[in-house]
């Protein structure tokens, strides 16, 4: 774990999503720092996928930037927060073509993602080509398979990030428990994972988190120490998807640190 990491303040960080945690002092030069990127990308005529879909994109959604820019804020990952000079090892599960893995490798990280859809992973390491980043992009299915952190290339006993940023949603049981699982045994001593989940009882992907015993559960299932304090439900509820103009639902994070 890198110093800026050791030093951010984490309390509250395990909550549902708010539209002012972006103003955040601990988050907002994240947002910003983001937004810049996400316009560079866009100049230099290069797409960015979200929710499946692929496009040259301008910005991203508010309820989106909330998970991405708090992921990489309380993990230290991101160019505000992170210790000058410093790079990382990063896990990403699910997030082919995303801000995250392109942002985080532009950073000079060196970035494994896992992604079955073989088309956005071979997407990903295209764009990987032509910018030059340390970007390796398979179709690893973490339901299915069981690699250990040296067969996708971290050193060591594993990985210092862990993302998983609004997939485990979409994995039914029992693949969701194992996923949950192996994403927590790749985080080294030291390392720090991010999950963010739709929750509520309306969340419409294939397998949510409906309740807070679902969220528990899902923390037990990552088997690692919280940071930050216990997981808060605000009672907000949002029309989240355009697919799905009619559910009501939120976003929740949940920020893991393996100890030393």
């Amino acid at each position: 774990m890198t110093q800026a990491a050791a030093a951010i303040d984490l309390t509250g960080v395990n909550k549902t999503l708010q539209y002012e945690d972006a103003r955040d002092p601990r988050v907002a030069p994240t947002v910003a720092d983001l937004k810049r990127w996400v316009r560079r990308w866009r100049l230099r005529g290069e797409p960015l996928g979200v929710n499946g879909a692929v496009r040259k994109r301008w910005y991203v959604r508010p309820h989106k930037m909330w998970e991405y820019s708090r992921g990489l804020a309380f993990t230290g990952a991101s160019r505000p927060a992170r210790e000058p000079g410093s790079t990382l090892h990063v896990l990403d599960v699910g997030g082919a073509m995303t801000l995250p893995i392109l942002y985080l490798a532009s950073l000079g990280d060196r970035v494994v993602c896992l992604d079955i859809d073989p088309t956005m992973t071979r997407q990903s390491m295209e764009a990987a080509h032509r910018r030059g980043l340390d970007l390796d992009c398979r179709t690893t299915n973490l339901g299915m398979e069981d690699p250990s952190a040296s067969d996708l290339g971290a050193p060591g006993a594993g990985f210092d990030r862990v993302y998983c940023f609004s997939v485990i949603e979409h994995i039914r049981p029992p693949e969701q428990e194992r996923v949950a699982s192996r994403m927590g045994a790749l985080v080294r001593p030291g390392g720090m994972l991010c999950i963010t989940f739709d929750f509520g009882e309306d969340g419409p992907m294939e397998a949510p988190m409906r309740t807070m015993e679902d969220a528990h559960r899902l923390g037990e299932l990552i088997g690692l120490p919280m940071a930050g304090g216990a997981f808060i439900d605000t009672g907000d509820r949002y029309a989240l998807n355009r697919k799905h103009p009619s559910a009501r639902y939120t976003f929740g994070s949940m920020f893991f640190r393996r100890p030393l």
